[in-house]
């Protein structure tokens, strides 16, 4: 049986605010992570995902405007395809993250530990035409090719209007640029799960994209520059390993994301197709032929 939380807990209501952890003094590893998203599910395992290592939260997911810049971008544009008064399905989504860029009639978080939803067995436990809308932020490239196809099918049946997907996309530059920051963790003695499985199963591409969506009603949007996420990254990654100071740069980083976080997605978020891309939005519209 899977276990579904009461409604007056859904995550359109307020959530109570966690406790804060102290990030501050989190290992490269767990810095690494938390900046590429504590969004990613668990639910990868079901599909012949390995799963990931447990984490702290980070204390600000319940401030949209606090959040590390990537994981910011994602969850505000698939928000945007969103329309209002939709009922929409989070599959491998954390609790509090999509809920604050969107305004639906509900919204539900299934995961296979945490959420509004627990995931059981080896499928996903929702009927035909479930939700108008059935998003799945950053969990396409956690999967193998031969899965991929399956895992979309199943949120397109489960979908009633739409399917919004999100992935960083496959290119040459975006490749390269993953190897070199794996490389870069290892030598410092960092071993960063979600890079190891980009690089196994392959990062999307617009070929493979095209194969999932064809004769559907898509569109495809972009967004992100690898240029910018590289030395992004390396900012958040900054640490003096002196404890006071640690502190101050990490309260630094909370305000600088307040401050840019708008300013760099009104520059990011809509981009022409091109080598340098950082990530791709899928929308399947099934009312549409």
């Amino acid at each position: 049986m899977m276990s579904k939380s009461n409604p007056k807990n859904s995550s359109t209501n307020k959530l109570p605010r966690a406790k804060s952890p102290r990030y501050c003094s989190l290992s490269l590893q767990e810095r690494a992570e938390n900046s590429h998203g504590t969004q990613h599910s668990e639910v990868c395992n079901r599909f012949s995902i390995h799963p990931w290592p447990k984490r702290p939260r980070f204390s600000a997911s319940d401030y949209k405007l606090f959040l590390p810049y990537d994981v910011y971008e994602r969850h505000r544009k698939v928000g945007s395809f969103i329309k209002d008064n939709q009922s929409v399905v989070d599959i491998g989504g954390e609790l509090g993250h999509l809920s604050q860029f969107c305004n639906p009639s509900k919204i539900i978080v299934a995961n296979l530990k945490t959420g509004d939803v627990i995931i059981s067995k080896n499928s996903l436990p929702f009927g035909k035409n479930s939700f108008d809308a059935v998003c799945s932020i950053d969990v396409l490239e956690h999967l193998s090719k031969k899965d991929r196809p399956r895992f979309v099918n199943k949120l397109i049946d489960i979908a009633a209007k739409m399917v919004i997907l999100s992935f960083p996309i496959g290119t040459r530059k975006h490749i390269e640029y993953e190897k070199e920051t794996q490389n870069w963790l290892q030598k410092k003695g960092a071993h960063i799960n979600y890079l190891k499985e980009h690089i196994k199963y392959g990062l999307p591409t617009i070929d493979e994209i095209s194969q999932l969506a064809k004769r559907k009603h898509s569109r495809i949007f972009y967004s992100g520059n690898i240029t910018f996420n590289k030395y992004l990254f390396y900012f958040y990654m900054f640490d003096p390993q002196i404890k006071y100071l640690r502190k101050l740069i990490y309260f630094g980083k909370l305000i600088f994301n307040f401050l840019t976080n708008p300013f760099f997605y009104l520059l990011l978020s809509n981009k022409k197709f091109s080598n340098s891309v950082n990530r791709a939005y899928l929308i399947i519209e099934k009312d549409k032929k």
